[in-house]
């Protein structure tokens, strides 16, 4: 039962409800290109959204013919890796197998059982095991309104490999998972239960793709970074990672022309990847509709 909810999830899908930044409103865009500071070929800088629904997922000819030019295409995760999926189960698991049926309360342990066996048939005696982030994926999955999704990294990996084109990860499952494991248990149990309590993760996620859709950098922040989790451990789930991609990428685009699509969370903001490359001498400019 766990191995086969694991075939249906993503590890970048667990970061979903993590990120993103602040610029200038006549500044937003989605895609954006990278240029100057001795570079003899610009680069591309694309905000991803880790899960749409089929109808609503924007691709055109500016990010298209962007992708085409490039050379080498970098995301969060290589999600081309054969192993990708038994490494996220592996580590995905409390330590030891722990169940956390144990130190919920009864009340929560009802609720959370029984969502968990109406929506995947096993409950918590089984599903336990998982930690809570994986849990919350699970219940953030079900709260989508539409029968068809799409993932930008899907899209990209697959056009990637059709095209024999290098694919670089910024990061290891590994290391994203351990995010999680730097955030309290306590905490993260609290966010859960509040999705699951409050059932307000559909309207949540169509405020969320409507922003994108909008290609509104500093209303995306606004949605994903106002309260909870997200702002409380901005620093450890952006902030520290964005700086250490710039020099991964600085060192790529000087021999390679990059593709690089991350969650649009780590775009904006003092600390996003727009400003980094800015600070770091770089021309970074908005390629529009």
């Amino acid at each position: 039962m766990v191995s086969s909810i694991f075939r249906k999830i993503s590890l970048p899908i667990l970061l979903m409800i993590w990120g993103i930044g602040n610029l200038e409103a006549q500044e937003s865009s989605l895609l954006w290109k990278v240029s100057g500071n001795g570079l003899e070929k610009e680069s591309y800088l694309f905000g991803t959204i880790h899960l749409i629904c089929k109808e609503d997922f924007l691709m055109d000819e500016r990010i298209l013919e962007s992708f085409d030019k490039s050379e080498k295409l970098v995301m969060e995760l290589d999600m081309s890796d054969p192993q990708l999926q038994s490494k996220m189960q592996l580590i995905s698991m409390n330590p030891g197998m722990k169940n956390i049926q144990s130190e919920l309360d009864p009340a929560d342990v009802e609720i959370l059982d029984g969502f968990l066996t109406q929506n995947y048939g096993a409950g918590l005696a089984q599903l336990g095991v998982l930690k809570p982030f994986v849990l919350s994926t699970m219940a953030l999955m079900k709260t989508i309104p539409c029968e068809e999704v799409e993932s930008y990294e899907g899209f990209f990996t697959d056009k990637s490999v059709e095209s024999k084109k290098p694919i670089q990860g910024l990061e290891t499952p590994e290391f994203q998972v351990s995010i999680f494991d730097q955030i309290p248990f306590e905490i993260q149990i609290s966010e859960l239960m509040k999705m699951l309590r409050e059932d307000s993760g559909e309207a949540d996620f169509r405020q969320m793709t409507d922003t994108y859709l909008s290609e509104d950098i500093e209303g995306l922040y606004d949605v994903m970074n106002s309260d909870g989790m997200v702002a409380d451990y901005r620093e450890l789930v952006l902030d520290n990672r964005n700086k250490a991609w710039i020099s991964i990428l600085e060192e790529e685009m000087n021999s390679n022309v990059l593709f690089v699509a991350v969650g649009g969370g780590h775009l904006g903001g003092e600390n996003g990847l727009i400003s980094l490359l800015r600070k770091a001498g770089y021309q970074v400019e908005p390629i529009n509709k």
